[in-house]
């Protein structure tokens, strides 16, 4: 599970390669009661291309491009909680903040195109908890207590965050942890004035996250740069905490189903 790739291209392609499509976790006789597992991550881009892409490319680029790509769960209602053991000093006091925006963006579809709020999904702050993201150090998923916990710890190399859903069999989100890398990068929930370097929004990254909890897949970095849903992220880079116009596309289209 380990990426070392660095061209733009190959990260594209790790992250895409991380799906476990509908691989059943449990065994039961009931069809009803059986359970599935998704796994995706969000990589870094190490060079230009990304930020350069969605820099050459306008706001109405980014609200006229309505490419998404569905998968086969979707959340009914979700409640989620927060382990702040390990978040990062500088950002500690802003993290929880910082995550219930995101997921506010995604249970309401908010956007940058001015399109109308969406009331399909049900994402519930539960509290903090002891509890661990049941994700481990190398990328995979542990196992499912049927808790959806967001929290930090190690990840493989170019992995910001990794994300595990189990959904059941008519589709719907029992549960979803995500794990937040707070070792290899610096976070910021407000942009540096002069940032450089290895520095990583932090909303950015958790709408991209719970974009994946919601149901939707990576679309390609290049051709939809100005889309959340892309699957790598620049330093820096801060134009994608809100929806684009195919992000919300997809959260309808699922809504739909």
């Amino acid at each position: 599970m380990r990426r070392s790739l660095t061209t733009l291209a190959a990260t594209a392609l790790a992250a895409a390669t991380v799906v476990i499509a509908g691989q059943p976790v449990t065994s039961t006789a009931a069809a009803n009661d059986e359970v599935f597992l998704v796994a995706e991550a969000f990589t870094y881009d190490e060079g230009d291309a990304v930020t350069a892409a969605a820099t050459a490319a306008s706001a109405a680029s980014a609200c006229e491009d309505t490419t998404y790509a569905l998968k086969t769960w979707k959340v009914g209602t979700l409640n989620w909680m927060y382990n702040g053991e390990g978040v990062p000093a500088n950002i500690a006091s802003t993290a929880l903040s910082t995550i219930t925006t995101s997921t506010n963006t995604v249970a309401k579809g908010t956007n940058r195109c001015g399109l109308t709020p969406l009331t399909t999904s049900t994402y519930n702050y539960a509290g903090t908890t002891t509890l661990k993201p049941q994700v481990s150090s190398t990328a995979t998923c542990t196992g499912n207590d049927n808790k959806s916990v967001t929290g930090w710890g190690a990840l493989p190399t170019k992995v910001l965050a990794y994300t595990c859903t189990y959904y059941n069999a008519k589709g719907v989100v029992i549960a979803s942890d995500t794990l937040i890398d707070n070792v290899a990068y610096t976070w910021f929930t407000t942009k540096p004035a002069n940032c450089t370097g290895a520095q990583y929004d932090l909303e950015t990254t958790l709408t991209h996250e719970r974009l994946h909890t919601a149901g939707l897949g990576h679309v390609d970095q290049t051709n939809n740069a100005t889309q959340t849903m892309t699957p790598a992220s620049s330093p820096c880079d801060t134009t994608r905490r809100l929806l684009g116009a195919g992000d919300y596309a997809g959260l309808k289209a699922l809504a739909s189903k």
